[in-house]
């Protein structure tokens, strides 16, 4: 007669009580390998999420636009090919709402008991604070009316190099970059966002075309665009390409979407996180063998249990069954304790690195799921061997 699922479960919880520290190792490596599943797979999850909202948080309504003329010199030169006239004539098509030319140079800081500081340099327009959503703490930013003068709008991080060194970075003051002497105007608010180009906290912007006559640049670096709304960005960079390549046929032209990092970075925390869970579910392997041994271990022990059985009519799927069921309650309790584990360390990770932690169900389900197939598949061949016992030569050998 068979033995009813709530009895082979009781008699296997049993049999794994009886041998406490044999259980216990075993179970310990399955938690491992399990909460190594989960708690990799998590991260790389997190991971991914963290870098994703960095750039959701810039707007994936935004394009940068890069383009160079290849002339066919000598030396073969390549010099960027956009004009602060450019933006304003990409401003006026149809697809595209905002236009904010920039030019980028590094420059050096003065400061006095702590030497220089190096810095970026932007020359930026009124129309860059808007593009790029950045805030002052004081002050005001960048103004047509600027003209050529050498106002200066300061980054955090810059703010508080200023402030170290003994100087109040506010609206009136002067602070000394390479030779010349800038009037602060504006002080942004820190900005953790990651840009592509631009960290508005390491940033000094300048009036761009203050930026552009001192330092005799003919050409933008970049020219960030918003978009009208409800315009696809592929829609949208087709008609900035088009455009510019009809002013300019040699012009190469270069146009980046955050929705096309998204999709890219997406992409390679996915992968990330496949090559975590791998790593882990080879540790989950090792508590598979593990497992394994201690089962085949636990058959020899009770071979004259497995003979009697088998003479008073145990079938051999009784005998397979106990034993898997054995080797099943000890992956699904090492699941569990590696889940929380996982859980406890990921949360810990998360609170270390300033993420926003967060439940994955599905590496929970891939580790416990895991766990449930080591403990099926590494359980089975000491099941079979135990059910495939001889009887008559078990008790005969006593």
């Amino acid at each position: 007669m068979t033995m009813p699922a709530s009895a082979q479960l009781r008699e296997a919880a049993s049999r794994l009580l009886a041998t406490p520290q044999r259980s216990l190792l075993t179970l310990t490596g399955i938690a491992i390998g399990a909460g190594a599943v989960i708690a990799l797979v998590t991260v790389g999850v997190i991971a991914r999420n963290e870098a994703t909202e960095q750039f959701r948080a810039l707007g994936t309504d935004v394009l940068s636009v890069y383009a160079f003329l290849l002339e066919s010199n000598a030396a073969g030169a390549r010099k960027t090919g956009l004009a602060e006239s450019d933006a304003a004539d990409l401003a006026r098509l149809p697809s595209i709402s905002r236009a904010a030319p920039y030019a980028i140079r590094q420059g050096e800081l003065r400061l006095g008991g702590q030497g220089n500081r190096p810095v970026t340099v932007v020359g930026a327009t009124r129309q860059l604070a808007r593009v790029h959503n950045l805030d002052l703490e004081v002050g005001r930013f960048l103004s047509p009316l600027d003209g050529y003068r050498p106002f200066a709008v300061i980054g955090a991080d810059v703010a508080g190099a200023l402030r170290s060194d003994g100087q109040e970075p506010v609206p009136g003051a002067t602070v000394r970059m390479d030779d010349t002497l800038y009037t602060i105007i504006g002080v942004l608010c820190p900005d953790p966002r990651g840009r592509e180009a631009i960290r508005p906290d390491e940033t000094i912007f300048v009036p761009l075309g203050y930026m552009t006559r001192k330092s005799a640049l003919r050409n933008l670096t970049s020219i960030t665009l918003r978009m009208a709304p409800e315009v696809h960005y592929l829609t949208a960079s087709a008609a900035v390409t088009e455009h510019l390549r009809r002013l300019e046929p040699r012009l190469v032209v270069r146009v980046d979407s955050p929705v096309q990092i998204i999709e890219q970075r997406e992409a390679q925390m996915r992968l990330f996180a496949l090559l975590l869970g791998t790593v882990g579910g080879i540790s989950l392997v090792l508590g598979g063998v593990g497992l394994m041994n201690a089962m085949l271990g636990a058959v020899r022990e009770q071979r004259t249990e497995i003979g009697i059985r088998r003479a008073f009519g145990a079938r051999q799927s009784d005998i397979r069954r106990q034993y898997l069921t054995q080797s099943g309650l000890l992956c699904l309790l090492g699941g569990l304790v590696g889940t929380v584990l996982a859980l406890t360390t990921t949360l810990l990770i998360s609170s270390f690195a300033g993420w926003t932690w967060q439940l994955s169900g599905m590496s929970i389900a891939l580790g416990l799921g895991t766990a449930g197939a080591v403990g099926m598949g590494f359980g089975f061949y000491p099941a079979r061997h135990a059910a495939r016992l001889d009887p008559i030569e078990v008790l005969r050998d006593g």
